[in-house]
């Protein structure tokens, strides 16, 4: 894809992070499997039946859950991405099977669950289970375990799913909570210590003279340490605000703000919801030159109702047929700003640059062909092997 840069520039090539399997993580003795060779569901299904109990340690259903990749191999690969295919519905029958008679599921065992690679719907039954063994609204997924899936549906280019990733981790209210909290918590710590420390500068000077420690000559020492003070505390004050303020506002790249009339405490709390999505974003235009899907902007950027309410301050929610409200919307496009100005000064100043092919991308494509076309090899060389033979023929 050509793009618009200017002359003695230098236009970086965004590199593609692909997310790397690795498989001896993953990797278990077959030996000592006994699932090692099944390949069909109602005798996997039997033997799970028979081996997990309410007992069962975390290796054993992890071990029973990655059985579920053995059944991939029996059903055409884009079966893993529709919800309603019978490979879909064969797994998550497995996993409630799996889980029937556990009280719990641990954050390691989630992380672990994740690190297998499976389907992203699979992933999705996985992720309300950990919250239906785990109530209560201190359970929450951390952004680096939440990562993992997103990644997975990201390279499987299943963005509907991955923003659906996004709303049941670090979107789900027990997180925004948690971030509610941690922001209190740290204003509070904030405060507590400049009047403390003001309160012990003031008095404290007082109470060393009183007590004949100091001269009293000294007693002017406290005015002049509260202003120091008073200049150190606002100087940290502001320079935590203004790093505060560049890490929300970059949270979302070049792809995402927020909407006009959100108040600064939704950007904290929402932060990590708003760096998920930029990233779905971001790798929707790699494979589509440039250009953002509707669905996925429609999704992500769904404009507030203008209620009585959000007149000043909007707040996020849902509309009246359900839909999310997330109050994101798109950044201006630079690439597309580049083509305007490019057009207004009649190409001075500009050149074409073509940028290297990223073998990342290569890789990433050829592997969301296998979903697109999983059956291109066996059934187009058979039926149109003729016309290949042909056009040789004639060259």
């Amino acid at each position: 894809m050509l793009k618009l840069g200017l002359k003695r520039s230098i236009i970086p090539v965004r590199r593609l992070q692909l997310l790397r399997f690795n498989s001896s993580t993953a990797s278990f003795t077959q030996s000592d499997s006994p699932y090692e060779y099944i390949k069909d569901y109602p005798t996997l299904y039997e033997q799970i039946k028979t081996n997990i109990t309410s007992n069962s340690d975390n290796d054993s259903i992890l071990e029973a859950v990655r059985s579920i990749k053995l059944l991939q191999s029996k059903y055409p690969i884009h079966d893993q991405l529709e919800a309603n295919s019978k490979l879909t519905t064969n797994s998550i029958s497995i996993i409630n099977l799996i889980f029937q008679n556990k009280n719990s599921l641990s954050p390691t065992l989630l992380k672990e669950l994740f690190t297998l690679n499976l389907p992203t719907i699979i992933n999705l039954k996985i992720i309300n289970l950990y919250y239906e063994l785990n109530p209560g609204s201190k359970t929450i997924i951390d952004k680096e375990v939440a990562l993992i899936p997103l990644r997975n549906a990201i390279f499987n280019a299943d963005f509907a799913k991955a923003i659906k990733i996004t709303d049941t981790t670090v979107g789900h209210p027990n997180y925004i909570l948690a971030k509610d909290k941690v922001m209190k918590s740290s204003i509070l710590k904030l405060i507590s210590t400049v009047v403390g420390i003001t309160l012990f500068t003031k008095f404290g000077v007082t109470s060393l003279i009183d007590s004949g420690f100091l001269s009293p000559a000294w007693h002017h020492l406290g005015a002049i340490n509260s202003i120091l003070l008073t200049y150190i505390i606002n100087t940290t004050f502001f320079v935590s605000i203004v790093k505060f303020g560049r890490t929300l506002i970059s949270s979302g790249g070049d792809y995402l703000t927020w909407q006009h009339g959100t108040f600064y405490s939704h950007w904290f709390k929402h932060s990590d919801e708003m760096l998920f999505n930029s990233k779905i974003i971001e790798s929707d235009r790699d494979l589509n030159n440039g250009e953002s899907s509707p669905y996925i902007i429609e999704e992500i950027c769904r404009e507030a109702p203008e209620t009585r309410s959000n007149r000043n301050i909007l707040h996020a929610g849902y509309d009246r047929d359900g839909n999310k409200i997330r109050l994101m919307q798109q950044k201006d496009d630079l690439e597309k700003i580049k083509f305007q100005a490019y057009w207004m000064t009649g190409g001075d100043g500009f050149e074409w640059v073509e940028p290297d092919q990223d073998p990342a991308e290569i890789v990433w494509r050829n592997h969301l062909a296998k979903y697109n076309k999983p059956a291109l090899e066996k059934s187009e060389v058979g039926e149109l092997g003729w016309a290949d033979e042909l056009i040789d023929e004639k060259k």
